[in-house]
């Protein structure tokens, strides 16, 4: 197993859970190479159509371990979905948020486990003084949106909001959770990357959540659109990421009974009328 029970309870507890080692050593080495070529030609944000042309990347991300973490969530609560915004992102430092906002209406009740998982390796090592990694108020998604959102406004930080991590080591945390990146104390030669993805479970949010990538290229909906972090390439491209273009990158099926896709091509229009 990958995500065992641990992992279930803390998330459930403090709104994210940390599967140490999940990359080996030598693959982040090779996945920082990669990524910071790529970057180098572009912004802090990885489009995932150039994702899917480094081998390295795709690999890493739709491994065999993928398979059986995708297979421990099956097993726990049902079909998976996979979105187009799957990236790597370099040196994003933005203040507290949450990412719930863009629902149209909440979907899930305080205690539930979560329609959205956001997924972050780190490249390298992360602690409170070199950051890197991310800050989560601990057990935030247990709170109501109005207090989460007070918590936004006013909570200033603690050492104990940053969760330590490791290059390699894969955070998963609560789309509900009040959360940042580590903000660095000291200066480094050091690039802060991370490979990112987003899961839902079932469709509930499917809707929302796409209109709201497709929106993102030209509003400012989220905290890191006020940044140079705006990444208006990663998501010009995402109308172009589709389920047949992934396997086909892969050279193998990647899509299940437990692992499903939504491109932006699946959103519903709503009738003017």
């Amino acid at each position: 197993m990958v995500f065992e029970a641990e992992h279930f309870d803390t998330l459930a507890e403090q709104g994210y859970c940390v599967i140490e080692n999940y990359l080996d050593p030598e693959t982040v080495q090779r996945l920082r190479t990669v990524s910071e070529d790529i970057l180098s030609r572009g912004d802090g944000t990885m489009p995932p159509s150039l994702f899917l042309e480094s081998p390295e990347l795709k690999n890493a991300l739709f491994s065999e371990k993928f398979e059986a973490m995708v297979a421990d969530l099956n097993n726990k609560v049902g079909s998976l979905l996979l979105y187009p915004n799957f990236t790597v992102r370099k040196a994003l430092l933005i203040g507290w948020h949450i990412d719930d906002r863009m629902l149209s209406k909440p979907v899930n009740k305080s205690g539930d486990f979560p329609a959205i998982l956001m997924f972050n390796i780190f490249l390298q090592d992360n602690d409170t003084v070199h950051g890197g990694g991310m800050d989560i108020v601990q057990s935030s998604p247990l709170r109501s949106r109005e207090e989460r959102e007070e918590i936004v406004s006013n909570h200033e930080y603690k050492p104990e909001n940053t969760i330590p991590s490791k290059a390699g080591d894969l955070v998963i945390f609560d789309y509900r959770a009040v959360h940042r990146g580590t903000h660095p104390q000291v200066e480094s030669d050091v690039s802060r990357l991370a490979l990112q993805w987003t899961f839902s479970v079932g469709d509930a949010v499917t809707q929302d959540y796409l209109k709201y990538l497709r929106a993102r290229l030209t509003k400012k909906l989220h905290i890191s659109d006020y940044t140079s972090h705006k990444a208006s390439n990663f998501f010009a491209d995402l109308p172009n990421i589709t389920r047949e273009l992934i396997e086909e990158s892969c050279g193998k099926p990647v899509f299940s009974d437990g692992l499903g896709y939504r491109g932006l091509s699946d959103i519903v229009e709503e009738d003017s009328h």
